[in-house]
């Protein structure tokens, strides 16, 4: 039976948006790509529940409440966030079969920053330049700002029942979830040589030192702690080229800046590395005080990599389980 779902938010603690894989085409004119941070983990919900990957999600730093107003099917990605349904824990990472008026809660564990919450028939809110995703410093994409308490959004009409036989027993590749779970004392992060890397002579300072996450990290980029490089600060501002998301950018302080999904579209500060997007994906989740570490790899390394995350984004990779019965 196919039916026009919808969802209110009850309870809001953090930063929650809608997020889908961001505007491209639009950089040229100064508008972010936007669209959600860790962008394996937003399609891969999406997967789970049955929507297309690029299909809006809730991307949420922090925890939310959900009342689900009819029956639907949910699946909570990214890190190893707590999740309940009408205050009975489940499982994150896997699909959810809700019924209407179902609570949904999604809450840190202390293992992952980001979370992302996806509802079978997707999302229904404003486009603006052909994506829902909200950047909230220029006030556009779906409602333009985070969420709030009584929000209320449609979800497009779907037949949970036959969606729910399509995707009960659908699980991601175990080593993914272990990635985004697993505690580690240091994350790696691949990257290539950037464009100004010939003019930074103290490069080798990026990729011998371990760096920690700053608390001022957001959406527009990720701020690094650790040793400066003291180069940046003898040249200073650069002419001002493109930027985009994994960019290394140093400041004349010489602390790192990693570039994210709400990053400017130009900067003058001088660009050290590029990250590889997985790898990008995977620093999203680190909370302050976590530490990465940069290494460099080759460019037939780096194309191979990308080619693959590319094509794992439009064809999320989706196992099936036995499932078991009790009665």
């Amino acid at each position: 039976m196919i039916t026009v779902g919808s969802l209110r938010v009850e309870y809001v603690a953090g930063l929650a948006t809608v997020q889908d894989l961001g505007r491209d085409g639009y950089r040229a004119l100064g508008v972010p790509v936007s669209g959600a941070l860790d962008r394996l983990s937003a399609v891969y919900a999406n997967a789970l529940v049955g929507n297309k990957p690029r299909s809006a999600v809730i991307e949420v730093f922090g925890a939310i409440s959900l009342k689900l107003l009819s029956n639907a099917v949910v699946a909570v990605t990214g890190g190893h966030p707590r999740v309940f349904v009408d205050n009975v824990e489940v499982k994150s990472w896997m699909p959810i079969l809700c019924s209407r008026s179902s609570v949904l809660k999604v809450a840190p564990s202390g293992v992952g920053r980001i979370h992302y919450i996806a509802v079978s028939g997707g999302i229904v809110c404003e486009e603006v330049l052909g994506s829902k995703s909200t950047y909230v410093r220029g006030g556009m994409g779906c409602l333009g700002r985070p969420l709030k308490v009584g929000d209320v959004f449609e979800v497009s009409p779907i037949d949970v029942g036959y969606v729910w036989s399509r995707v009960a027993d659908l699980r991601p590749p175990s080593n993914l979830v272990e990635k985004h779970v697993k505690l580690e004392s240091s994350t790696l992060l691949r990257a290539t040589e950037g464009v100004h890397s010939y003019l930074l002579e103290d490069l080798n300072t990026l990729l011998r030192n371990e760096y920690i996450v700053a608390v001022e990290s957001d959406r527009m980029g990720y701020r690094l702690e650790g040793t400066p490089l003291s180069s940046a600060g003898r040249l200073g501002r650069l002419p001002s080229i493109p930027t985009d998301r994994g960019y290394v950018q140093v400041p004349p302080d010489g602390r790192p800046i990693v570039l994210m999904s709400d990053a400017q579209t130009t900067g003058g500060y001088a660009v050290a590395l590029h990250v590889l997007p997985r790898d990008t994906d995977s620093l999203a989740q680190l909370n302050p005080g976590q530490r990465v570490r940069f290494k460099l790899v080759d460019i037939s390394e780096a194309d191979s990599e990308v080619s693959n995350y590319l094509k794992e984004l439009e064809e999320p990779i989706l196992q099936r389980e036995e499932l078991e019965y009790w009665v």
